[in-house]
């Protein structure tokens, strides 16, 4: 990531404000901070990214080309079409919905080695083997069925700005419970 900059770069601010309010609105339902997220170059396909550091979550990194100078209305065109191809799991807030993806990411990943993280690891994997054999869930897109990171990412976001399931519900409660 290069070229880093403050979120305050953001120049619409619909836009600003909903990204503040999503990070709010995560640290709210989950209480987990989040104080290290910041607009930077990424390749033109990737929204967002999250960056972990010898096991332990550096930052979340918007891309500038996407949010510096885009708007809500740009966003979320963006997001919709992702949205119709399947590829990303469908929610009510496009705008919210790669902050909160990536946010979910530096909590936790398969990459991080902190204690909590390898304890909520075994748990989160549990429910990720339950969710792959299950041929009857639905609201899911195929980025989901990637790898258990990306489905914690997905199915996060999924509770917090889309329809809620029994899978949703097990996410968020450990994270609550590890205190990720």
């Amino acid at each position: 990531v290069t070229g880093v900059e403050s979120l305050k770069n953001i120049q619409d601010k619909g836009l600003y404000n909903a990204t503040k309010q999503t990070i709010s609105r995560f640290y709210k339902e989950l209480g987990i901070p989040q104080k290290n997220v910041k607009l930077g170059n990424l390749p033109d396909n990737v929204a967002g990214v999250h960056v972990t550091v010898n096991g332990k979550s550096e930052g979340v990194y918007l891309n500038k080309k996407i949010f510096k100078n885009g708007t809500v209305k740009s966003v979320t065109q963006q997001m919709q079409t992702a949205y119709k191809t399947g590829f990303l799991t469908k929610t009510n807030k496009a705008v919210s919905h790669t902050l909160t993806h990536e946010l979910a990411h530096s909590v936790w990943n398969a990459h991080m080695t902190g204690a909590k993280q390898k304890a909520a690891g075994k748990e989160v994997m549990k429910v990720y083997n339950k969710w792959k054999a299950d041929k009857k869930k639905s609201g899911y897109g195929k980025y989901a069925s990637t790898n258990v990171s990306e489905f914690w990412s997905e199915t996060i976001t999924k509770g917090m700005h889309g329809k809620a399931d029994k899978y949703t519900k097990a996410l968020k409660g450990i994270a609550k419970k590890y205190q990720l």
